[in-house]
């Protein structure tokens, strides 16, 4: 990644609800996010090493794959890039045991650019328009890729849109300090009012968005309000998301208990696992609240730990 506009999708992007709600918008269709998962990408050709960098998922247990790719700048050789692109994806996903045979289906690499330029894109989608041919001889359409053109879409669509992405091509769409600074509040406003839709996991993704990356172009002043705007009821996300882990963590204590009740067949066993399993659990809960910078005080009181039972935990 070499640049900031780079990072902030590839961080959006590494949350598999997003990506999901992507290929929804792109080709109407559903994916769970627990039928995704990420692609290796190492094996990009090295005539691609300097340009803007892509993101790949994989349908699980299919060869399906979907490419994205981030563009701040039109680029006219698109169509070749992508078709690029997508005879190193399936070389690498071929399964060689069977490849040949004839009922044999190779891969397939459904692309998506996401574009953020000031300029329309104007770029040709088919590699067959960029190349010679002739004439006598119709084209051959293959290698086509799908567009999501900023420009396409006002601020109201990009601000009600039931996905966290559209935000980022928003702020992508400012032209100045001021005007990031203004889609900025207007995102944090959506969020705090929709906590359905932009989690607990959304929200801490915008955070660090905000806080690594965004910072350093709308200054320290301009962070810190919008920070004090979007935690305005952070208490409410820390403890629903306390609820969440404690729900999480009392499924594994009771499962945990049943097994070793079967193992052991001890009424002993069956309390003395549980006992454990609790206490553990308590302490997987205070790890997750001190990485969210929860105080020792603030942890204390929803976990009934000491002090030093939370300072030991950071060992």
């Amino acid at each position: 990644m070499n640049n900031e506009h780079d990072k902030t999708f590839r961080t959006i992007f590494d949350n598999k609800d997003e990506v999901a709600k992507l290929i929804k918008d792109v080709f109407n269709i559903e994916i769970g996010k627990d039928n995704l998962q990420k692609y290796k990408n190492s094996f990009i050709d090295i005539n691609f090493r300097n340009k803007e960098s892509d993101i790949i998922y994989k349908v699980k247990d299919k060869d399906i794959f979907f490419l994205i790719e981030h563009q701040t700048k039109i680029d006219y050789t698109m169509p070749l890039r992508i078709l690029q692109y997508e005879i190193l994806i399936i070389e690498s996903a071929i399964d060689q045991r069977i490849f040949g045979q004839k009922n044999y289906k190779i891969p397939i690499v459904y692309p998506i650019v996401l574009y953020t330029g000031n300029k329309k894109w104007n770029a040709d989608d088919y590699i067959s328009n960029i190349q010679q041919r002739l004439d006598d001889i119709e084209k051959i359409e293959f290698a086509k890729y799908n567009v999501i053109d900023v420009n396409e879409y006002n601020e109201k669509e990009l601000l009600e849109a039931k996905s966290f992405y559209t935000k980022a091509m928003l702020i992508e769409k400012a032209k100045n300090t001021e005007e990031t600074v203004n889609y900025l509040e207007k995102i944090t406003n959506v969020m705090n009012n929709d906590k359905k839709i932009y989690t607990f996991e959304i929200r801490e993704m915008f955070e660090k968005i905000l806080n690594k990356i965004i910072r350093v172009k709308i200054g320290e002043d301009n962070t810190k309000k919008i920070l004090k705007n979007f935690n305005r009821n952070r208490g409410d996300d820390t403890m629903m998301a306390v609820f969440e882990m404690i729900q999480e963590e009392n499924t594994k204590i009771f499962m945990n208990g049943k097994k070793q009740g079967k193992i052991e067949g001890k009424i002993e066993g069956k309390i003395e696992g549980k006992i454990e399993g609790k206490i553990e659990g308590v302490k997987e809960i205070a790890r997750k609240l001190l990485s969210k910078n929860l105080s020792k005080k603030e942890i204390s009181e929803i976990t009934g730990l000491k002090d030093e039972e939370i300072e030991n935990l950071k060992k």
